[in-house]
């Protein structure tokens, strides 16, 4: 009995034993995983402030790859311990080109010590990625059997796309080079840009255009004047000829910098702003004949249309004009102090639950985007057949809404638009102002693959921001843009 207790006893221990190795390797292994986990953390962090800090510069003009990444690198060093970027490529400076930096062994690896390495990339126009690879030293590994040492690899991805000028025209075709994106067609035809008044050189106002800039018979003006802060002219491909007109005198005033302009800039990629989905609700277009209706967010499966001396009120919210685009030869407006005061309590008709009456809240962002949906007549490469029309004598008052980004009007990108419009420069051919409209947008204008035109009246305020392919300034009147770089899309940040 006392034997079979003994052996007993013995076999408790080896268990014992074994239970205690067993947990020793699994508590070993919680701690180097958390070690490891706190390590990525902190690699993490860093990538994404360096990511940040170069993300900022992607908007300077000329961009400089060299300042970027010198910013970058900066920002890393100062959040990963024991790492220097002595001996490296940005020992000095960091290279001007869009990317540096390679994984650990690869040629062009930037070491920066501790276990530490880097790539730098500006992607695109408006994103800037930082990759560190980390080597982490396993404190523990003897046991738990795992290797030595572990390779850690975060990235991080900043966006800024927040677009600084009053006019930005992105049409870029080889074929087109040298083409006036944007062209005054009037005899005299006028612009006038209006701000920003702040201090800041990162709200630059103004007008970029990827080719050229042509004055035509026309003059381009900067507001206020003297000592106007609301600007430049910035080309990436301006022809000798357009050059000579603009700097002819009278042609071009109180611009923000002297010399010579256009300045000299760095191509922009399209933007791709987001599109905000409209709500479930669908109507089969409306058309206000006369007096005032209450418009309601949804799904225009047709058009949408203001008659002469109607006027049609917006209630806050999403607009996506599916076909035949918007007419307006009234008034086009949304809501606004203390105009519409008397519409509160009033019933709408429309069917989404928080727009069934008119409510006091409405005011606080009355603010809407209408988007609309281009499309081609058979056999055509105009791409016009869905437009966005605004007549003479019409008006049109529109409040944004950072809800929806700030755009008010937004035309689509339509698939396949640069093999079915050819008609040159390329691009669909929706927004058309008529001279004599009076429009008020404080918002944008968004249309990146769309040739705009608009025409001066001299009535209004204009519009916030115009982003398109090109744009056109018609007639002998004056255009007005006031540019408020507080009603920009906000597109920064990270998006990894």
């Amino acid at each position: 009995m006392n034997g079979w207790v003994r052996r007993q006893s013995g076999q408790a221990v080896v268990l014992v034993a074994v239970a205690v190795l067993l947990l020793t390797a699994i508590l070993a292994l919680a701690l180097d995983g958390g070690s490891i986990y706190l390590d990525r953390r902190q690699d993490q962090n860093a990538a994404d402030a360096a990511a940040l800090a170069g993300a900022e510069l992607l908007m300077a003009v000329p961009v400089s790859y060299t300042n970027i990444h010198n910013q970058a690198m900066t920002m890393l060093l100062r959040n990963l311990p024991g790492t220097s970027a002595v001996g490296t490529v940005c020992e000095t400076s960091c290279p001007g080109s869009a990317t540096i930096g390679a994984p650990p062994g690869q040629a062009g690896e930037i070491v920066l010590g501790a276990g530490y390495w880097v790539k730098f990339s500006v992607t695109n126009s408006y994103n800037y990625q930082v990759t560190v690879w980390h080597t982490h030293a396993v404190a523990l590994e003897f046991l738990h059997g795992f290797a030595s040492t572990i390779t850690l690899s975060v990235q991080a991805t900043a966006q800024n796309a927040n677009l600084p000028y009053a006019i930005v025209l992105l049409q870029d075709r080889p074929e087109y080079q040298y083409w006036p994106n944007f062209q005054i067609n009037g005899a005299p035809g006028a612009v006038v840009l209006q701000g920003p008044t702040g201090s800041n050189p990162g709200d630059r106002g103004g007008i970029f255009s990827n080719e050229g800039i042509d004055p035509g018979n026309g003059t381009i003006s900067f507001s206020p004047c003297p000592g106007a802060t609301a600007g430049d002219l910035w080309a990436v491909w301006e022809s000798g000829g357009d050059r000579t007109k603009l700097n002819q005198p009278g042609v071009l005033n109180c611009p923000q910098s002297g010399g010579s302009q256009p300045l000299a800039a760095t191509h922009l990629d399209f933007p791709n702003y987001p599109m905000p989905a409209p709500p479930a609700v669908s109507f089969n277009g409306k058309t206000v004949v006369n007096g005032t209706s209450i418009l309601c967010p949804g799904q225009y499966t047709n058009a949408l249309a203001v008659q002469n001396s109607a006027t049609g009120v917006l209630l806050p919210g999403i607009y996506e004009i599916q076909a035949n685009g918007v007419s307006v030869q009234g008034t086009l407006r949304t809501l606004k102090h203390p105009d519409d005061d008397g519409l509160i309590g009033q019933a709408t008709g429309c069917s989404l639950p928080d727009a069934q009456t008119v409510t006091a809240a409405m005011f606080n962002d009355p603010g809407v985007i209408l988007e609309v949906r281009p499309d081609n007549m058979s056999g055509s490469t105009i791409c016009n057949k869905h437009i966005f029309a605004a007549a003479a004598n019409s008006t049109m008052t529109l409040a944004a809404s950072p809800k929806y980004f700030n755009i008010n009007i937004y035309i689509e990108v339509m698939p396949g638009w640069q093999t079915t419009c050819t008609n040159a420069p390329l691009g669909t051919n929706v927004v058309r102002f008529a001279g004599g409209s009076c429009y008020s947008i404080a918002g944008i204008v968004y249309g990146p693959a769309d040739n705009m035109v608009m025409t001066g009246s001299g009535c209004g305020t204009g519009v916030g921001q115009v982003v398109a392919w090109t744009l056109t300034v018609n007639g002998n009147g004056t255009l007005n843009e006031t540019y408020n770089p507080n009603l920009l899309p906000y597109m920064k940040g990270l998006v990894q």
